[in-house]
């Protein structure tokens, strides 16, 4: 199941959100021709050091690689 491109923008921004938050895991709901359907991912720990754009780039670095690994 591929997701479209504004998919990958919107939860590649919401995943990133979430680390920086301190969340441990980050619910995607999506349709398929089998009907509803959840996955959870499991998130890494927040970047602590550094600049807040230094934080924000390891987090939407991480979240990018969650995405493309699920699709």
């Amino acid at each position: 199941l591929m997701w479209t491109l504004q998919e990958k923008i919107y939860h590649t921004n919401a995943m990133a959100d979430a680390i920086m938050r301190g969340e441990d895991s980050y619910r995607i709901d999506r349709l398929d021709d089998n009907g509803a359907f959840t996955t959870f991912v499991n998130l890494p720990s927040p970047q602590r050091a550094g600049t807040g754009m230094q934080q924000r780039t390891y987090a939407m670095t991480k979240a990018m690689d969650i995405v493309s690994d699920i699709g």
